[in-house]
């Protein structure tokens, strides 16, 4: 065998290991989607590691804003504040709700959703949320000890007060994981997602392929079907 086919046949096996990773960490098991409105507030259960939905405004809002994110995606980062404009906007109005979908390529995408969801656990979801996206560079490509002393800094930034120790050890959290995979199958299995940022309007889809359109343009769009929403919701008056 000589020197050009060993690295090949050594690069294949690593590209094919990393496939079996990323696809075991997205993996659903023995879940029946059809259960599901893929378009509804999702409950704690079982096949999501009992994590309810992450609600940002009025749970029960007959206007539901569900984006499908992936925490590296630099399209998503420079969604983030437009989104978050909405959610100062229209308050209680709206159910905004994000959904994790880690992609096959983005290294530390699945690390990041930990610990948002460890943040969570402490009542600090969209913050950590929020400030992961903002702070991007920081550990978009850390590793190991460095990557998660990174998150733990963010994290007691964005509340001094935290418990470290809990935060650190719940990003290991096999519930967690689990609640991310859930999150990333009902969006590839209900709502037919294979990119982000993956965005809907009471299950209707944004288009986010136009080249011609900027963020602030997709944004625009977004707050148009939520304003139709919201007038048709309350018989032709916004709320």
């Amino acid at each position: 065998m000589n020197k050009f086919t060993a690295v090949a046949i050594a690069i294949i096996i690593l590209c094919f290991g990393g496939l079996i990773i990323w696809s075991t960490n997205n993996k659903a098991e023995h879940i029946d989607f059809s259960k599901y409105d893929a378009n509804k507030v999702v409950e704690a259960t079982d096949d999501n590691g009992l994590i309810g939905e992450h609600v940002r405004g009025k749970a029960d809002s007959k206007v539901i804003v569900l984006e499908y994110a992936d925490m590296s995606c630099p399209g998503c980062a420079s969604m983030m504040p437009r989104i978050s404009k909405l959610y100062e906007e229209y308050g209680d109005k709206v159910a905004f709700i994000f959904r994790h979908f880690p992609l096959q390529a983005h290294q530390n995408s699945r690390s990041a959703s930990a610990a948002v969801e460890s943040a969570g656990y402490q009542g600090h979801y969209w913050e950590m949320l929020e400030a992961l996206y903002s702070r991007r560079s920081d550990w978009l490509y850390a590793t190991g000890q460095d990557r998660t002393d990174i998150y733990v800094k963010i994290f007691k930034e964005i509340t001094p007060d935290g418990d470290e120790d809990k935060f650190r050890s719940d990003m290991n959290d096999p519930k967690i994981d689990k609640k991310i995979s859930f999150d990333y199958n009902i969006g590839k299995d209900k709502s037919g997602v294979e990119a982000t940022p993956a965005i809907f309007i009471n299950g209707k889809a944004i288009d986010m392929t136009d080249k011609d359109k900027t963020f602030d343009d997709i944004a625009d769009d977004i707050k148009k079907l939520i304003e139709d929403g919201l007038k048709e919701d309350s018989g032709g008056d916004k709320k």
